[in-house]
């Protein structure tokens, strides 16, 4: 049975994500090396500089992965002096993690590198082919979730074994982080 063009070109779409994302975070690592940061941390860095302290819980919800996961990150950012614990009023055993003033510092730096970043592709997009590619990035995105309609309906979806798509030039893996929060 032959592909259809729609799934070929569905196929090259996913595989182009997945290259994309390979050299986003290869992109990212120079400014992430001149402060000696792992890129791993970046996402919860992000999220408390944007939402303020929060629980382990919350930014686990937040980022899609497993508590452990973030407790492993968050862990590290506070023996990095990025972040630190303190008390939760509304949960004795769930802490709220904030930010340092060092990890504002560098949460500020990096986000001025990301700006930069950022503005050199501006030059080559437009607005229209921006606002498309995020549209349709949002619905294969809630598609891969089960949620199309915006219901909250989570339908368990087959499991079908696909071929591994290795980027060009895939860059090393980093160590200490897992790999869902990159």
């Amino acid at each position: 049975m032959q592909p259809s063009i729609a799934a070929e070109s569905l196929a090259a779409f996913l595989a182009e994500i997945r290259t994309v994302a390979a050299h986003l975070k290869y992109a990212r690592r120079p400014f992430q090396d001149q402060e000696d940061w792992p890129s791993g941390a970046r996402s919860v860095l992000l999220i408390l500089g944007r939402s303020g302290a929060q629980t382990v819980p919350e930014i686990a919800r937040e980022r899609s992965t497993s508590r452990q996961n973030i407790q492993i990150v968050v862990n590290r950012l506070k023996a990095a002096g990025l972040a630190d614990l303190e008390i939760n009023p509304a949960h004795k055993r769930s802490a709220l993690v904030r930010l340092t003033e060092s990890g504002k510092t560098l949460l500020q730096h990096l986000e001025e590198a990301e700006t930069v970043f950022q503005g050199s592709m501006l030059a080559q997009l437009s607005a229209e082919e921006l606002a498309s590619t995020t549209k349709c990035l949002r619905k294969i995105r809630q598609l891969v979730a089960g949620d199309l309609n915006g219901h909250g309906s989570k339908k368990p979806t087959p499991r079908v074994a696909a071929p591994p798509v290795v980027p060009e030039e895939a860059p090393p893996e980093e160590e200490g982080f897992p790999i869902n929060l990159l």
